[in-house]
């Protein structure tokens, strides 16, 4: 099945299409969740296959994304631990995030928002759940960006009907100035806030996060992760505020990389739909 006639199945049987890339998608999410728990560590992907934290192989059939949770109730069959509702959720989040891409997207955006997609949910999962965001996936989100600019012109918008090369070499450019926009944006931030705190602000992870935006964004979407993510941080940490000036309580480290990574997602699906509103709220 060639891209046209994926196209028309797409157009005439919306609902089976759904069912089918929402369960890639889980199936996705499942592997995801292996990332997650062990790249933080230091440990392999791939092998051993998946266990439980008792040591005893999960069976095939508990290992169903989303069913395999429901089925053991969140307990494990073997020693009855408690599952952590994450692993469901991940893989129901990746399910929905892949169908929505191939509803609101091309067919070949989709295909790379759901690599895009991917990365961005590894790297926001290993900051909520250790704090720490392994090299590996952040420094793939920023080469792999590159690549499909220069293999899919149409990531940035480049979908003119003059020379193929000249599509390239304006996709491409747009990549290298989303990196550098949002490796120098984020640098400069970090350095004068570190200074201003007399700590270190950011991390190294969150410049390398809004570069890989950046590369599959352009600059614009670099900004928009960066500022956008830092208003979707304090909405979520708006509880928290409110709660000092109740009973005080210890200060807890908030992740970034998940907030910065729901405002590049929102930029991937509708970045121009959001320039243009912006423009139209300071029009009127």
């Amino acid at each position: 099945m060639n891209l046209i006639d994926f196209q028309i199945f797409m157009a005439l049987h919306p609902s089976i299409t759904a069912v089918f890339i929402g369960a890639i998608g889980a199936c996705v999410g499942s592997f995801l969740n292996v990332c997650v728990h062990r790249l933080p560590k230091g440990e392999s992907i791939i092998s051993p296959p998946s266990h439980c934290a008792c040591g005893q192989k999960i069976p095939v059939w508990f290992n169903i994304p989303l069913f395999g949770w429901l089925l053991l109730r969140g307990r494990a069959k073997c020693c009855g631990a408690k599952i952590s509702v994450q692993y469901p959720l991940v893989e129901l989040i990746t399910a929905l995030f892949f169908v929505t891409a191939f509803i609101v997207l091309s067919p070949v955006k989709a295909a790379i928002g759901c690599v895009f997609l991917s990365l961005l949910i590894i790297l926001a999962g290993c900051d909520m759940q250790d704090m720490l965001v392994p090299d590996a996936p952040n420094f793939l989100l920023v080469g792999l960006g590159l690549f499909f600019s220069i293999v899919a012109p149409s990531l940035h918008g480049e979908t003119t009907s003059g020379p193929e090369i000249i599509n390239r070499i304006n996709s491409v450019t747009d990549s290298l100035v989303g990196i550098a926009v949002g490796t120098a944006l984020v640098w400069w931030i970090r350095t004068i806030a570190s200074v201003i705190m007399g700590q270190e602000a950011m991390g190294e992870a969150d410049i390398i996060l809004c570069a890989g935006v950046g590369a599959f964004c352009g600059w614009q979407g670099a900004l928009f992760c960066l500022f956008g993510g830092s208003v979707i941080g304090v909405i979520i940490k708006l509880p928290s505020v409110l709660a000092l000036f109740g009973p005080k309580k210890e200060s807890e480290s908030v992740p970034f990389v998940p907030s910065m990574a729901i405002a590049a997602a929102l930029w991937f699906f509708r970045g121009p739909e959001l320039v243009t509103a912006w423009h139209g709220w300071l029009n009127s």
